[in-house]
């Protein structure tokens, strides 16, 4: 009988995906698990067959096709809704991504690293001015990832805290249907209202100015956009936000790497050794879904037309084919071909925002920090274990 997946993780070792990942990268790197809703699709573990996957066009993102395989009851609460535009077909999510190439340009994202810097300065002056030990997910974590993508999108800052609750249950595992679906209906409806009130009064972001160019010439209907622009906040806040956390936990757990990380001012070596913690820590813990609209083989596995495909970023980062001593944190490696963002047409839109939110803030943190600790032991830190996304309720720090 074949695996149930997610595998379980051994929750004493927190950065290290689970056991079984080493196994079947050795001895089983393409194989059928079984989903909560009884569908079996096939896991692919090893780095180079995780490639292959992102990257061949006959293994497609659309949810809409009868094999792609589905991870949580949550996951099927958008029927008769519109898509996120990550999860349409092909063709669909080639439009809506051109729509937003121009706002995303790595020089564009660049622009904003003083306000980045500004917001992050802003968020620290107010923890070390309050009281210790110091929970970083509340103080700094959270209002930085929410306050950079509601600048950037045009999302008043009013009521974030409500939009990452509702956020949290369409990610959760544990969320029931009827859960998710009421809180995308929620969602749904709160940037449909942004879409309008931006039809009738366009703010110079990145909202206004897709909703002057897209949605009043007639290129995009208002739901389809308000569900473009909830796609591009969840994902712009929550993975950049969770990142923080267990970057930071990465670093402290590993003095001696923190040690080389303080030292690092060449703006090429601060960027390497974040692309290092996205290789070991990866937030997005749970596989790439696809599915095959032609026969295709795998890793010598024929996958038949039809089949369902999981393609696991995390096993991939650690395959010691490919990175040697995989289950070192190296700051000075050089891991860019990690697959924190992807790979392919669904390489993560927004990657270099993503980036430049990382390295501003871990070099902030223990710059202006540098006796910075954990304020409880490893095994008291809670991590949110039924999230699509791998995070901590709290970080618990002092200095």
């Amino acid at each position: 009988m074949s695996p149930s997946y997610p595998f379980p993780k051994d929750w004493s070792l927190p950065l290290e995906p689970p056991a079984e990942y080493k196994r079947l990268r050795q001895e089983a790197p393409v194989c059928p698990v079984r989903l909560w809703d009884g569908n079996t699709p096939w896991l692919v573990s090893r780095y180079n067959d995780v490639l292959a996957v992102l990257g061949d066009p006959r293994l497609v993102v659309d949810s809409t096709l009868p094999g792609f395989p589905q991870l949580s009851p949550a996951a099927v609460a958008r029927q008769g809704r519109p898509l996120p535009f990550f999860l349409r077909p092909d063709a669909e999510y080639r439009v809506q991504r051109a729509m937003l190439v121009q706002e995303f340009m790595p020089r564009r994202m660049e622009a904003l690293r003083p306000r980045i810097q500004a917001t992050v300065d802003a968020a620290l002056d107010a923890m070390l001015a309050g009281p210790k030990p110091a929970d970083l997910m509340s103080a700094v974590a959270l209002p930085v990832a929410l306050q950079v993508i509601g600048e950037l999108l045009g999302v008043p800052h009013d009521g974030a805290d409500d939009l990452h609750v509702l956020s949290r249950t369409v990610g959760s595992r544990a969320s029931s249907r009827e859960e998710a679906r009421a809180a995308l209906m929620a969602l749904d409806d709160f940037f449909l209202r942004l879409v309008e009130a931006n039809l009738r009064e366009p703010g110079d972001t990145l909202i206004g100015r897709v909703v002057t160019e897209q949605v009043a010439t007639g290129r995009l209907s208002p739901p389809d956009a308000a569900s473009l622009f909830h796609s591009l906040y969840y994902a712009g806040h929550g993975p950049s936000a969770y990142m923080f956390g267990l970057g930071t936990l990465a670093l402290l757990l590993h003095p001696e790497q923190l040690g080389k990380f303080r030292e690092m001012e060449d703006p090429a070596a601060i960027t390497a050794a974040v692309q290092e913690l996205l290789r070991f820590v990866n937030v997005s813990h749970l596989a790439r879904q696809r599915v095959a609209t032609e026969d295709v083989t795998v890793g010598g596995q024929l996958i038949r037309a039809g089949e369902g495909i999981l393609a696991q970023p995390d096993s991939a980062n650690r395959d010691g084919t490919v990175f040697e001593e995989p289950d070192r944190l190296d700051l000075h490696r050089e891991a860019h071909r990690n697959f924190a963002f992807g790979h392919g047409l669904h390489l993560c839109t927004g990657r270099a925002l993503a980036l430049i939110e990382f390295e501003v803030v871990f070099k902030t943190l223990f710059q202006r920090i540098p006796t910075l600790r954990l304020a409880v032991p490893l095994e008291e830190i809670r991590f949110k274990k039924d999230e699509n996304l791998l995070g901590v309720h709290e970080l618990p720090l002092t200095w």
